[in-house]
């Protein structure tokens, strides 16, 4: 149940932030963004929680949230912009884009986001579900000599 609340709590984070970022950015947002937003924030803390158990290193957790982040906004805009027409947003004008749906600004964007995303699933883990690091730390026993 525990796990089920934490990722439930990720994934409202992540999509009041993304909704928050691209309001502050565009002036509006899409309810599919806030879905993005929820499903890349439980995937970051999954990524991080390999981090924490030294099975990803940092540069490892920001590249893969970078890529899923990207792929997630490539499918949801060949669907959402392309298939259906909704034109929520479209990236043609910009360098470096793929059917203007997806473009490197954003990805680049998204790397440097995803340090956030880890320091807020940083945060959520401590101070609301009160984890520690699952990191091993050595213990020195002190022997006295007699």
């Amino acid at each position: 149940m525990k796990t089920i609340l934490k990722l439930l709590t990720v994934g409202i984070f992540g999509a009041l932030c993304y909704g928050c970022i691209e309001i502050i950015r565009r002036g509006y947002s899409h309810i599919s963004m806030g879905l993005l937003g929820a499903v890349s924030m439980i995937v970051i803390h999954e990524l991080n929680g390999e981090r924490r158990a030294s099975r990803l290193n940092f540069f490892g957790t920001l590249f893969i949230s970078m890529l899923f982040i990207t792929s997630g906004e490539l499918l949801a805009g060949e669907i959402l912009n392309r298939r259906l027409g909704m034109k929520i947003w479209n990236y043609h004008g910009m360098p470096f884009n793929f059917d203007g749906q997806i473009c490197l600004r954003y990805s680049i964007a998204w790397f440097v986001l995803s340090f956030f995303g880890i320091a807020s699933d940083e945060f959520i883990r401590r101070f609301i579900f009160y984890e520690h690091s699952q990191k091993r730390h050595h213990s020195h026993s002190i022997t006295t000599i007699k």
